[in-house]
């Protein structure tokens, strides 16, 4: 039943992505879905920290350090984990981003990590059509 609920805030979240990179870098997750994720993800880390290991190959204990000292919330954890797959970038080049410009909003960042806006996977991250919702859609 649990991993049901992430799925829905997982695929949820897609669209929030979408509302918040279409502003281009004006906009934020702060509100809606990034914080329903971290009420959800904080209620359990155990889970959320199992979730984002299976989905994205890390160990628990780098999405712990992120969180830590990166002083990252838990879905900005997830956002930069799927921004690293979509831009093919490491992790830690998206913290280095993240850190340096967070408050410009992630749509900005994902920019700046040469997701253009237009480009099929600027579409595919605003739409939710990367291929972690697609699964989770299926389901």
């Amino acid at each position: 039943m649990r991993r049901i609920g992430w799925a829905l805030i997982l695929v949820l979240g897609f669209s929030g992505i979408a509302s918040a990179l279409s502003i281009g870098g004006s906009g934020d997750f702060v509100g809606g879905w990034l914080e329903q994720l971290n009420i959800e993800a904080k209620a359990d880390l155990g889970v959320f920290r199992t979730e984002l290991s299976v989905e994205f190959g890390v160990p628990g204990t780098r999405i712990e350090q992120l969180m830590i000292e990166a002083t990252m919330e838990p879905a900005d954890v997830y956002v930069t984990f799927e921004l690293a797959r979509i831009s093919q970038k490491p992790v830690d080049e998206v913290v280095e981003v993240y850190k340096v410009n967070k408050t410009k909003g992630w749509g900005a960042l994902a920019k700046e990590l040469g997701i253009k806006p237009g480009s099929a996977e600027f579409k595919a991250l605003k739409d939710g059509n990367t291929a972690k919702v697609k699964t989770k859609k299926a389901k």
